[in-house]
Formats: structure tokens, C-alpha cells, sequence
């Protein structure tokens, strides 16, 4: 598989918990590798069908999603509330996928694999130190109205989408010779703290 640059993007998908059951997606970001990006934000907890709908239909016009943990979050969870919600998860089921934190979790030892830690190791600034757990009770505040909640809300997915951007360009040879079949991930026993 040889990809394009303009083939990929980012995505980073926003939720007010970890697991389907008990919580639904309130947005997702999308960034481009020239870095301009699109986010969809929910302002009601109604709107999720439609967040839903608007991601699947965004990434069609690429061949492959990066992803930060996407194996473990972002796709099980957009495929579970999809599929409550009625709606085909085929979209993100059928693209190529590429899990920066598989790769790093693979090839690099560590003592932290979250993206903040990853960018710290490599260098990379992030802007917003808000955690994941942070998100909720934000999104609370954003439904309600708090624009200021929805701001932080955008300004943090964004700094995770720039940094899983800048984690992807810098290890970017690495990736193209696992595309390529030169490294070959499948080899290696994954074990996740």
C-alpha cells in the first residue's frame, strides 16, 4: 500500500466516558498533515447520530485514519454508539488504519505511552493540560451552554491532534517501511500496562 500525502488525516474522537454503555460521543476532530483541521461538536446530547454520521462521512475522503490508542477507543467506541444509534460503522471498519500508540508500543521502550507523555519524550509542546478524565464535566458545562467549556473543549482536541500530527511526522520514515512491509508489527507480542 503506498499512500499519498494528502491520503491521510488525523482523528480524535471526544466522548463523556470510555466505554458505550454508559456514555456517547459529543465530537470528534479531523486534521489534515498540512495541519488545517475540521471539528464537530455536539450541542445537544441528541446531536451524536448526527457527530456520528459526520465523522463517517469525512473520513471517506481519505484512505487512511491516524489514530492515538484508536484500536482500543476511538474506533470500538464509534462503532458501538453507531451501531445504537442505527447507523452503518462501515466507513471507519474499511479504512486503513494507523495506530501511532501500537507502533510505539511495539518498537519503543518507555515508561509512558499516553500522547502527552509520547510528545514529552519527543519533544513535542502541547499547549492544553487538560486529561482525558478533565473531559467530561466539561462537556456537561459545553451542553449546558458554557462557552467557555466548549472553547477548552475545542482547544484541547486540537493540541491532541497536533500532537499526534508532529508524533507522526517525526517517526514518519518508520511508518512508510511498516506500510512497505519492512517492519512488520504483527511479529511482536503487544503487552499493555
Amino acid at each position: 500500500m503506498v499512500l499519498l500525502l494528502n491520503d491521510l488525516c488525523f482523528i480524535d474522537v471526544e466522548s463523556t466516558g470510555l466505554d458505550a454503555e454508559s456514555s456517547f460521543i459529543v465530537g470528534y476532530g479531523l486534521m489534515r498533515l498540512d495541519g488545517s483541521w475540521t471539528h464537530s461538536f455536539a450541542k445537544t446530547v441528541n446531536d451524536e447520530p448526527n457527530i456520528i454520521v459526520n465523522l463517517l462521512n469525512n473520513i471517506r475522503d481519505y484512505e487512511c485514519i491516524v489514530t492515538w490508542y484508536g484500536l482500543g477507543f476511538d474506533i470500538p467506541i464509534v462503532t458501538a454508539r453507531a451501531v445504537k444509534n442505527g447507523i452503518d460503522p462501515s466507513p471507519i471498519l474499511t479504512i486503513n488504519h494507523i495506530d501511532l500508540f501500537i507502533v510505539f508500543k511495539t518498537l519503543f521502550r518507555l515508561s509512558k505511552y499516553d500522547l502527552d507523555g509520547v510528545c514529552k519524550f519527543l519533544g513535542i509542546p502541547k499547549r492544553v493540560e487538560l486529561k482525558g478524565s478533565d473531559m467530561p464535566p466539561l462537556y456537561f458545562k459545553a451542553l449546558s451552554g458554557d462557552s467557555e467549556a466548549l472553547k477548552l473543549i475545542e482547544e484541547h482536541c486540537y493540541d491532541d491532534l497536533q500532537g499526534l500530527r508532529n508524533i507522526y511526522l517525526k517517526v514518519e520514515s518508520i511508518i512508510n517501511k511498516v506500510i512497505k512491509g519492512c517492519i512488520d508489527l504483527s511479529k511482536w507480542q503487544l503487552s499493555f500496562k
